[in-house]
C-alpha cells in the first residue's frame, strides 16, 4: 500500500512540473453565470479534438489551442456555448441556466461516457456542488430527496456517523442484499456496515434473516469514508438495463461516483473550505410533567398517600421494594391471565421502578433511596441528559493545476464530529489524489487514490442496546444529575445505588435498578474504540491504437484494516471486579480488474454509426476477522490485555471470507441519423460461491432511444413549445449468486465451546450442491420532453421487474436433523413509476428561480416462496413477545406481523379477566361487586398489522438567485407505509406522555376503587362482549359497559418489552411525512472586490441548516419518522431511536 501511494505522489509531482510542457497559444478566461458568480467544473473542449480543460473553483480555465479553434463550454444544467478563438488570449464566457441536459455527456456503466440523448434507460446525475451546498456529512445524506426512485434510510433515525441504506427502485431479493452497488472511479467499494462480532460486543445492523433486529451498535458504513468535497459528480444507474454491464453486482442499481482530478489552468490553484454545524436533539415525545414514578398503588386507592410506602417515621418514600398499600407484589411475569385473585390481578401491573403512574407532583419532601428528603417535583428535560448538543466541523484544502498534458489535484480533509451522545466522538483524516496524464498523442492515464484514517469513540446502539432505551419510559421525576453525582466514589470506583442504605420498609431502589442504575458508568467508563485505515485507488489506461480502435484497462482496489477495542473499567478501587477487555481485528481487500477494446466506425452504412466493445473483468474479495475477550475479573489491576482474566479466555471467533467473480462482456451501439439509438449488451459471470456445474450465467440487455423531435419534420413548427422529445425502451436480464456467503454449498462445522473445551457442531441449515444463480427480467419505458425553450423538462419512466429462482432456506421437518435446506425458489414482482420535472419559471439578469421535482412509486409483491411455504420471517423484535416483519405470498414486501384486535361486526371484542376458577375476577366495595378488569380479545396468532412499503417518495428543490445572493431549499417526502413504534408503546404503557393524562386529571368515567372510594379516573374499553359455544360459534353479543382503571387500560394495551396479552397493532401507524431537509443562504463576494485583493479569486459565505423540521407527519407528536432499526430488509420496526435532530451552521469557501 505504501509503495502504491508513493507512486501516486510521484505521478502528482510529475503532473505538476509538466504544466508548462507542449506550449501552444494559451487561452485563459473565466466562466460565470448571469449573476457574475464563478462556475467551477465547466468542461472547456476544443471542438473536433480530445483536447480539453475544466474550470476551477473560481471559474477560471486555461487551454492551449490554435487560433481559429472552436471552444465548447459544457456543464449539466447550463446552456452549452461555442466560441471561436480569435487573436486574443483572453476569453470570458457567461453561461445561462438550462434545465435541459439531454444533449450532455453522462457517465454510464464501466465509466463509458455517452450522450444522454442516446440512452434508452433512466439515469440521473447529481453534481458535487449540489452534494455540499448544505454541507451533507456523507454522500448518502447528500443524495436524499435529489434522485427519483432512490430510497435512503439511516439506522436508528440518523445518528451522526451512522450507516445508511440506499435502495434503487425497491427490493429485488427476498432475503438477500437489496442495497445498490457503489462504484468510485471504477472501483467497487465495500459499503457494508462496519461489523463487529460477538466477542467484541456487537453485531450487524443489516440483521440476519429471522433474527432479532435490536441490540446492535452502529459504527457506520464504508460509504461514509468517501469525502463529499472530492466528488465531481454522481450518476445513478437505476434499472438493470442501465447497470447490465456490472452483472450480478449491479442488479440492485449502481451509484457511480466520479472524483475530481484537477483542471487545465494557468498556474497552481488553492481551494479552501470550512464548515461547522451545531446539532441539537430538539424534539422528543410530548412528555407529561404532572405525575411521577409509581405503579399498582394507583389502582388500589384514590388516596395518593397510599401509593408510596412509608418509613418508620411515617414519611413517604419514593421507592421501596415494590411495596404498596395492597401488599407486597413481586411476580410480574405470569402473563395477563388467569389470576388467582384480585390482589394478584393488580400485581401484574406493579412496575413502580421506572414508570410514571405515581402521585401528582406536589413539591412536598419525600424520602429518596439514599435516605435524603427532597421535593417531589418533575424533571421536564431529563431526557436531554442523554442527548447533549453535538457539532460537526470540517476543513478541506485542495491544490490543483494542469495543462493539456497533465492535471492533478491533491486534497486533505479533516472532519471532527461530536454526536448527540454522551462520551462519543468521531475524527477522520482524508487524503485524496486525482490526476490525468497524456502520455503520448495516443495514450493517456487517469489515477485516483485516497487514504482515510477514521477513529470513533463509542457508537450508537440499535433498539434496546443503547443509551436511548430507558428514555421513553423512565419516570418523569428521574433526576440524571442526582444519579450522576452519586455513582462515582472518591477514588473513581462505582457506587452501586441499588446498595444504598436500607430504609424502614426495605431496600430502596432508584427508579429502576434494571436499566437506570449505573447508567452513567456504562456510558463514561465502558468504552469502545474503533479505528479504520482505508486505501482506495484506481488506475485507468486508454490507448487510441487507430482512429477506429481504442483499448482501456482499469485496475482498482479497496483495502481497509479495522481495529475495535472494548475496555470496561473495573468497578472497584482495586481495579479488578467486572473489568473486561476485548479486541477485534479485521481486514478487507477487494480487487477489480477489467479491460475492454472499443471499435468505432462512423457511416458504417449510410447514416449509421456503430461501435462494438468487448472486454473482461475479474473481481476478488477477501475478508478476515478475529476477536477474543477476557473471561472473569481482572487478575492484575487495570491491565487491559486478553490474558488478564481470572479464567482462560473463551474460544475466539475467526471469520474468513473469499469470493471471486470472473466475467466477459460485450456491447454494441448503433445510431441512425443521430435520432435513433440502439444498444445491446451481453455479459456472463462465473461465481466462486456456486457449484461448479451451475456457477455461471449469461444475461443480455437491449435498449432503444428515439429522439422523435429530430425525426418528424415540421413537428416543432406545429408545436413550437416542444423543443425536445425522446422515447426510451429497454429490456434486461440479470442474475446473481443471491448474496450467499462463501462455503454456503458445503455442510461445514460450526465452532462452539462445551464445558470450557473446544467443540464443533453441525449447522441447522442443510446445504446442497444443486444451487443455481438467481435470475430476473425487467422492462422499462419512458419519455423525455423539453418544453418552452427548455424552460420546462420532464422525464417519465415506468418499469416492471420479476425476480425468480431466488436462493432461500426451505423448512425441513425436525426428524431430518436440520431446520432448513438451501434451494432455488421464491419470486418477487416489482413495478413502479418515476418522474423528474425541472424548470426555470423566472430568469432575468438579476433574478432567477429554478425548481426541480422528483418522485417515484414502487411496489414489490411476493409472488411465491418454497413449495408448501406461505410466509417467511425476515426478523423480529423482542422475540416471540414482540413484532416481526415477514414476506407472505400475495402481499407486498415488508408486512408487519403482530397481535391484533378481534373484530365482530366491525367492533372490537373484549373479554373479562378470568381467575383460576374460570370465572371473572371481581372485588367488592360499598356493598357492590365490580369486575376487576376487561381485556382485549386478541387474534390467537400473529397477523398482518401493517406494511412498511411506502406508496411514494420524492423531493422538491428550489433555488432563488438575486445578484450575488442565492437561497436554496430542499424538502423530501415519504407518503404511505406503516411503522411499528416501540418507543410509543413503551411511553404509553409507562404513563410518561400527555396522552395518558385525561383520566388521571379527572376527565374519565366514575371508577370505584377496592377501598370504596370513587373518582373520575375510569376508562370504558368499549367494544362488545361475545358469548360463544364450544365450537367457537358466536351465540350473542353484548355492548361492553365495564369501567376499568386508567392504569389497567393503558398498561394492558401498550408495552414495548412484553406484548403478551396486548395488541401490538395499537402502536402501528401510517408513517407519511414531508421534511425540510436542507436550507442554504449564500453570498458570493463580487469579482470586482476579489480582483482588488490580488490574492483571492473567489469567496462565498453560506448559512446552512439541515434536517430542520417536519412540515407534516402522520405519527404521534415527537416520534422520529425516520427512526427504523438497522439498514437491512426490515424497515418497519422502531424502538428507542434517536430523537429528531437538526443542525445550524455556516460555511466559507475561497480560492487563491
Amino acid at each position: 500500500m505504501k509503495q502504491m501511494y508513493l507512486k501516486c505522489m510521484a505521478l502528482l509531482l510529475f503532473s505538476l512540473i509538466t504544466i508548462s510542457a507542449y506550449a501552444q497559444k494559451t487561452v485563459t478566461g473565466k466562466v460565470t453565470d448571469q449573476s457574475g458568480a464563478p462556475l467551477p467544473g465547466v468542461s472547456v473542449l476544443e471542438k473536433g479534438t480530445k483536447n480539453g480543460a475544466s474550470t476551477n473553483a473560481s471559474g477560471g480555465y486555461s487551454i492551449s489551442v490554435k487560433e481559429g479553434a472552436t471552444l465548447r463550454f459544457v456543464s449539466i444544467g447550463l446552456t452549452t456555448k461555442e466560441v471561436v478563438v480569435g487573436s486574443s488570449t483572453s476569453l470570458n464566457v457567461v453561461l445561462e441556466s438550462s434545465t435541459s441536459d439531454l444533449n450532455e455527456i453522462v457517465v454510464t456503466a464501466l465509466g463509458v461516457k455517452r450522450e444522454k440523448r442516446a440512452l434508452g434507460y433512466a439515469t440521473q446525475t447529481v453534481e458535487g456542488k449540489d452534494l455540499t451546498i448544505a454541507q451533507a456529512p456523507t454522500i448518502a445524506q447528500g443524495l436524499m430527496g435529489k434522485v427519483a426512485g432512490l430510497q435512503i434510510s439511516q439506522a436508528g433515525g440518523g445518528a451522526e456517523g451512522g450507516s445508511s441504506r440506499i435502495v434503487v427502485r425497491g427490493n429485488t431479493t427476498i432475503t438477500g442484499d437489496n442495497r445498490a452497488l457503489i462504484i468510485v472511479d471504477g472501483v467497487a467499494i465495500n459499503n457494508d456496515p462496519i461489523n463487529v462480532n460477538s466477542n467484541s460486543g456487537g453485531g450487524s445492523v443489516l440483521g440476519a434473516v429471522g433474527a432479532d433486529v435490536g441490540g446492535y451498535k452502529d459504527w457506520g458504513s464504508g460509504m461514509n469514508m468517501v469525502n463529499p468535497e472530492d466528488i465531481e459528480n454522481i450518476t445513478v444507474l437505476k434499472g438493470p438495463a442501465a447497470a447490465a454491464l456490472y452483472g450480478a453486482r449491479g442488479g440492485n442499481g449502481v451509484i457511480l461516483i466520479t472524483r475530481k482530478k484537477g483542471s487545465n489552468r494557468q498556474g497552481l490553484g488553492v481551494d479552501y473550505s470550512f464548515s461547522t454545524r451545531n446539532t441539537d436533539a430538539f424534539s422528543m415525545l410530548d412528555f407529561q410533567n404532572e405525575y411521577g414514578q409509581g405503579g399498582v398503588g394507583s389502582m388500589t386507592s384514590s388516596d395518593q398517600s397510599k401509593w408510596f410506602p412509608k418509613n418508620g417515621s411515617g414519611q413517604r418514600m419514593q421507592i421501596g421494594n415494590n411495596t404498596n398499600s395492597a401488599g407486597n407484589y413481586t411476580n410480574n411475569s405470569h402473563g395477563p391471565m388467569p389470576y388467582p385473585n384480585a390482589q394478584d390481578f393488580y400485581s401484574y401491573f406493579s412496575y413502580p421502578g421506572s414508570y410514571s403512574w405515581g402521585p401528582r407532583f406536589d413539591n412536598q419532601p419525600i424520602m429518596f433511596y439514599d435516605g435524603v428528603q427532597r421535593p417531589y417535583v418533575g424533571k421536564p428535560d431529563n431526557w436531554k441528559a442523554y442527548f447533549p448538543e453535538g457539532s460537526v466541523t470540517s476543513h478541506n484544502i485542495a491544490v490543483n493545476g494542469g495543462n493539456e498534458v497533465a492535471t492533478a489535484r491533491l486534497s486533505y480533509t479533516r472532519n471532527d464530529t461530536k454526536p448527540n451522545m454522551i462520551n462519543s466522538n468521531i475524527q477522520s483524516n482524508n487524503f485524496n489524489l486525482g490526476s490525468t496524464l497524456k502520455i503520448s498523442s495516443k495514450m493517456s492515464a487517469e489515477i485516483t487514490s485516497s487514504y482515510t484514517n477514521f477513529k470513533r469513540l463509542n457508537a450508537a446502539g440499535q433498539g434496546a442496546g443503547w443509551q436511548a432505551a430507558p428514555v421513553y419510559s423512565m419516570a418523569r421525576d428521574y433526576d440524571p444529575d442526582l444519579v450522576f453525582s452519586q455513582q462515582f466514589g472518591a477514588n473513581g470506583e462505582r457506587i452501586d445505588i441499588g446498595a444504598m442504605p436500607t430504609l424502614a420498609n426495605g431496600p430502596a431502589y432508584p427508579w429502576s435498578t434494571g436499566y437506570l442504575n449505573n447508567q452513567y458508568w456504562q456510558l463514561l467508563k465502558n468504552n469502545s474504540d474503533y479505528t479504520r485505515n482505508q486505501f482506495v485507488s484506481s488506475l485507468k489506461l486508454t490507448a487510441d491504437l487507430t482512429s477506429w480502435l481504442n483499448v482501456t484497462a482499469l485496475g482498482g482496489l479497496d483495502n481497509s484494516n479495522d481495529v475495535l477495542e472494548v475496555r470496561n473499567t473495573p468497578i472497584d478501587v482495586l481495579g479488578q471486579i467486572e473489568g473486561k477487555y476485548a479486541q477485534s481485528l479485521s481486514k478487507y481487500l477487494s480487487r477489480n480488474l477489467n479491460a475492454f477494446a472499443r471499435l468505432h466506425k462512423d457511416n458504417l452504412f449510410k447514416d449509421i454509426n456503430a461501435s462494438l466493445t468487448l472486454g473482461g473483468e475479474s473481481f476478488y474479495r477477501n475478508d478476515y476477522a478475529v476477536s477474543n475477550s477476557t473471561s472473569g475479573n481482572f487478575v492484575k489491576p487495570f491491565i487491559y490485555a486478553l490474558n488478564n482474566g481470572a479464567t482462560a479466555p473463551t474460544a475466539g471467533e475467526e471469520v474468513r471470507y473469499t469470493k471471486k467473480i470472473n466475467s466477459v462482456f460485450g456491447f454494441l451501439n448503433l445510431s441512425y441519423k443521430n435520432y435513433l439509438f440502439l444498444e445491446g449488451t451481453l455479459r456472463k459471470d462465473w461465481f466462486s460461491t456456486l457449484p461448479m456445474a451451475n456457477n455461471s450465467i449469461a444475461y443480455p440487455s437491449v435498449n432503444l432511444g428515439y429522439v422523435f423531435t429530430d425525426h418528424i419534420s415540421g413537428l416543432q413548427t406545429s408545436m413550437p413549445w416542444l423543443n425536445f422529445g425522446k422515447l426510451k425502451l429497454s429490456y434486461a436480464e440479470t442474475g446473481s449468486d443471491g448474496s450467499i456467503d462463501p462455503y454456503s454449498i458445503f455442510n461445514t462445522l460450526d465452532g462452539a465451546v462445551y464445558n470450557g473445551s473446544q467443540a464443533q457442531s453441525l449447522p441447522s441449515n442443510l446445504k446442497i450442491d444443486g444451487i443455481k444463480p438467481a435470475k430476473s427480467r425487467s422492462f422499462e419505458a419512458g419519455i423525455n420532453l423539453g418544453l418552452f425553450n427548455n424552460r420546462l423538462n420532464i422525464d417519465l419512466t415506468a418499469y416492471s421487474m420479476k425476480s425468480f429462482n431466488q436462493i432461500l432456506g426451505n423448512p425441513l421437518p425436525v426428524s431430518s436433523g436440520y431446520s432448513s435446506i438451501t434451494i432455488n425458489t421464491g419470486s418477487l414482482g416489482n413495478k413502479g413509476l418515476e418522474f423528474v420535472v425541472g424548470g426555470s419559471p423566472i430568469k432575468t439578469q438579476d433574478f432567477s428561480w429554478d425548481i426541480s421535482l422528483s418522485g417515484a412509486k414502487s411496489s414489490t409483491k411476493v409472488l411465491g416462496l418454497s413449495d408448501g411455504v406461505n410466509q417467511l420471517n425476515l426478523g423480529n423484535y423482542f422475540g416471540g413477545a414482540g413484532v416481526s416483519q415477514r414476506v407472505k405470498v400475495g402481499e407486498n414486501y415488508g408486512t408487519i406481523y403482530g397481535k391484533d384486535f378481534v373484530y365482530v361486526d366491525g367492533q372490537k371484542e373484549v373479554k373479562r379477566a378470568l381467575g383460576t376458577d374460570g370465572l371473572p375476577v371481581t372485588y367488592s366495595a360499598g356493598g357492590k361487586t365490580y369486575y376487576a378488569g376487561t381485556q382485549w380479545a386478541l387474534t390467537p396468532d400473529e397477523v398482518s398489522i401493517g406494511n412498511s412499503q411506502p406508496f411514494m417518495t420524492g423531493g422538491i428543490s428550489n433555488t432563488f438567485r438575486y445578484k450575488n445572493f442565492s437561497l436554496y431549499l430542499l424538502a423530501d417526502a415519504k407518503i404511505g407505509g406503516d411503522t411499528y413504534f416501540g418507543s410509543y408503546a413503551a411511553a404509553m404503557g409507562s404513563g410518561t406522555i400527555k396522552e395518558t393524562l385525561k383520566e388521571r386529571n379527572g376527565g374519565g368515567l366514575p371508577y370505584t376503587y377496592p377501598d370504596g372510594t370513587t373518582a373520575n379516573v375510569g376508562v370504558d374499553f368499549g367494544g362488545v362482549l361475545v358469548t360463544r359455544d364450544n365450537t367457537g360459534k358466536i351465540l350473542s353479543t353484548t355492548p361492553n359497559t365495564d369501567v376499568v382503571h386508567y392504569l389497567w387500560y393503558y398498561a394492558g394495551t401498550y408495552s414495548a418489552w412484553n406484548h403478551l396479552g396486548r395488541p401490538t397493532s395499537a402502536s402501528v401507524f401510517e408513517n407519511s411525512w414531508l421534511k425540510m431537509r436542507e436550507i442554504a443562504l449564500t453570498y458570493r463576494v463580487p469579482q470586482k472586490l476579489m480582483q482588488k485583493t490580488k490574492v483571492l479569486q473567489s469567496l462565498s459565505v453560506s448559512l446552512i441548516g439541515r434536517d430542520l423540521f417536519y412540515i407534516f407527519t402522520t405519527i404521534p407528536k415527537g416520534l422520529n419518522p425516520e427512526g427504523v432499526n438497522g439498514i437491512g430488509n426490515i424497515q418497519g420496526i422502531e424502538y428507542s431511536s434517536m430523537p429528531r435532530v437538526r443542525s445550524f451552521g455556516f460555511s466559507i469557501k475561497t480560492s487563491l
